[in-house]
C-alpha cells in the first residue's frame, strides 16, 4: 500500500515535522502507550459509537483495510446511501476516515465526533479546539478533491450542561464550524505537499525543541528521543516561565540554568529558583511554615480521593466528564503521634459515591484538620457530593471546613533546588522523604493511571486479576496520604 499522508498524520505535521517523520520513519522511538492513554482511546471509541445512534438509516463501513473501506464507501455512495458511518476517501495521496457524513440534497456536510466537551465563555458562545478544526479541514480537502460537493463541516460534542444521567437524549451537542474550516483551507494544499515531502524523505526535519511539543498533545517522542539530551534541572523548570522566554533561550543554545545570563529578564521568585538550583540551596520560609503548621488541629487527618470523569455517566444525576469519587485514602494523626490508616476502594460497577461516603463518615472524626494536597480539587468534588446527597450535606461541610492544604507551603514558602520547579506532591516526596517514591510503584504512577485500572478492575471477570488490580489501587491510594504524612513529619521538623 502507498505510503499515505492520514488524518492523524495531517495533525502530526501541524504539531511538528519531527513528530511528522519520526511516527513514519522510527515509531519504535515513541514512549509505550499508558494505560491511561489506551483508555482514553477506548472511550473515544465508545462515543463515536454511541454518537451514531443520533442518526437514522446509517450504513457503517467496517473494512479494516483502509482501501477496501474506500471500495465499498463508494458502493455506499454509489447505491444513494445518505448517511454514512467511518467513511474513507482517498485523493492527492490523502487518507482519511470520516466518523460520519450526511447528505444534505446534492451536497454532503462532514461530522467529526469528539469526546470532549464543548468551552463556553460568558456569552455562551461556543469555543472549539483550533486541531478540530484542522481535522474537519483535511477531510473536507479530501472529500471536495474526490469529488463531492461540501454544504456543511460540522463538530459533534459532549454536552456537559445540558446532559445528566439518565437522560442521554441530550449528550451531545452538534456545532456549525463551516466558517472556521473554511478560513483554514487556503493553507491545506501546501501543508500536504510540505507533509508529503516529509514522510518520502530520509533526512529528519531539523526543529528546536519548544511549545510544540507538549501542545496541544505532549509528544510521544518528547522524553523518549527529543528531549533525551535536556538536563533535569533546565530552563523548562523554571516556574511560570513563558514560551516566549523560554524561546530566547532556546534559541541562544541555553538550556542548562548554570548558562541563564544574570542580565536575562525573570521575576523575582523565578531568580531565587535559578540560584536555587546553581547555589544547591533550598529556600524556605520556616517561620511562615511554622505559622500554618500552627493552624493544624488534632486528629489530623490526611486525605486524598482518586476519582473518574468518564465522558458518558452512568451514575444517578451525575453530568458527562463529571468526577465522582470511587476511592479515598485517609491517615489519621492522634497527637500523641500515633497514625491510623482507613481506605475505600469500590469494586463493582455499582455507583460508589454513597458505600463510599458512609465509610468515610466511620473514618473522619467530627473535630480535627483535613489535610490534602490542593485543596481546591477535593473542595470541588465534596462540594458536588453535597449537591447529590443533601442528606450528608451537614456532614460533607463540616469537612470543607476543615480542610488544610499541605500544597500551599510548596507553592509559597518552601523551595528545593530538587524539586525542578515543581510543587507536585510526586515531586516534592521523594526530596523529603527519599524511602518514599511514586516512581517505586509497579502499576499506577497517577491519578489517570489510577482511573484506568479502576475501570479495567470493575468490569474484569478473572478474580485473580480483579485482586491484582485492587492491590495496585490501594497501593498507589495510601502512598498519596501517606506521603502527606511523613512531609508533615519533616516540615514540624523544621
Amino acid at each position: 500500500m502507498a505510503n499515505y499522508l492520514t488524518k492523524s498524520k495531517y495533525l502530526s505535521g501541524l504539531q511538528c515535522h519531527k513528530r511528522l517523520w519520526n511516527e513514519v520513519k522510527h515509531p519504535n522511538r515513541a514512549a509505550d502507550t499508558s494505560i491511561s492513554q489506551k483508555r482514553k482511546f477506548d472511550q473515544s471509541k465508545e462515543v463515536g459509537i454511541l454518537a451514531r445512534d443520533h442518526f437514522t438509516n446509517g450504513v457503517l463501513i467496517d473494512a479494516i483495510d483502509p482501501l477496501v473501506s474506500v471500495e465499498q464507501t463508494a458502493e455506499a455512495i454509489e447505491r444513494g446511501d445518505s448517511c454514512i458511518f467511518e467513511a474513507s476517501f482517498i485523493f492527492n495521496d490523502v487518507l482519511v476516515r470520516c466518523d460520519i457524513i450526511q447528505k444534505d440534497s446534492n451536497s454532503w456536510n462532514i461530522i467529526e465526533v469528539k469526546a470532549s466537551t464543548v468551552n463556553q465563555t460568558v456569552k455562551d458562545s461556543r469555543i472549539v479546539k483550533v486541531e478540530y478544526l484542522h481535522d474537519l479541514a483535511i477531510q473536507k480537502y479530501v472529500l471536495a478533491g474526490h469529488g463531492l460537493s461540501i454544504s456543511k463541516t460540522k463538530l459533534m460534542l459532549i454536552d456537559s450542561k445540558e446532559c445528566v444521567y439518565p437522560d442521554l437524549g441530550n449528550l451531545f451537542i452538534i456545532e456549525d464550524a463551516t466558517e472556521q474550516v473554511n478560513q483554514l483551507m487556503g493553507d491545506v494544499p501546501s501543508n500536504v505537499e510540505t507533509f508529503k515531502t516529509i514522510i518520502n524523505g530520509n533526512d529528519e526535519p531539523q526543529v528546536l525543541i519548544g511549545d510544540q511539543c507538549k501542545k496541544p498533545y505532549t509528544c510521544p517522542f518528547k522524553e523518549t528521543y527529543c528531549w533525551m539530551d535536556v538536563p533535569q534541572k533546565s530552563i523548562f523548570t523554571i516556574p511560570g516561565l513563558r514560551w516566549n522566554k523560554k524561546g530566547e533561550l532556546i534559541e541562544r543554545g541555553i538550556f542548562s540554568l548554570e548558562d541563564v545570563p544574570d542580565d536575562f529578564a525573570l521575576s523575582e521568585k523565578q531568580r531565587t529558583y535559578v540560584n536555587s538550583v546553581i547555589d544547591e540551596q533550598p529556600v524556605i520560609d520556616i517561620p511562615a511554615v511554622q505559622r500554618l503548621l500552627s493552624d493544624l488541629e488534632y486528629p489530623v487527618h490526611f486525605f486524598d480521593f482518586e476519582t473518574d470523569n468518564p465522558p458518558i455517566p452512568r451514575f444517578e444525576e451525575v453530568r458527562p466528564c463529571q468526577h465522582f469519587p470511587f476511592q479515598y485514602s485517609c491517615h489519621v494523626l492522634k497527637s500523641d503521634g500515633s497514625a491510623t490508616h482507613y481506605e475505600y476502594l469500590h469494586t463493582d460497577t455499582s455507583d460508589p459515591r454513597r458505600p463510599l461516603l458512609e465509610s468515610l463518615f466511620n473514618h473522619i472524626s467530627p473535630s480535627g484538620s483535613v489535610v490534602v494536597f490542593n485543596a481546591t480539587f477535593e473542595r470541588l468534588r465534596l462540594n458536588e457530593l453535597t449537591v447529590s446527597f443533601p442528606e450528608y450535606s451537614s456532614e460533607l461541610e463540616s469537612i470543607i471546613n476543615r480542610l488544610w492544604d499541605q500544597l500551599d507551603i510548596f507553592k509559597n514558602h518552601y523551595m528545593h533546588p530538587d524539586f525542578c520547579g515543581s510543587n507536585s506532591l510526586k515531586d516534592v516526596l521523594p526530596v523529603l522523604v527519599p524511602s518514599l517514591s511514586f516512581k517505586n510503584l509497579d502499576v499506577v504512577h497517577d491519578g489517570l493511571e489510577a482511573q484506568a485500572l479502576w475501570d479495567l478492575m470493575i468490569n474484569t471477570t478473572s478474580e485473580s486479576k480483579q485482586s491484582d488490580m485492587i492491590e495496585h489501587l490501594k497501593e498507589y491510594c495510601k502512598l498519596d496520604t501517606l506521603a502527606m504524612l511523613e512531609i508533615h513529619k519533616v516540615l514540624c521538623g523544621l
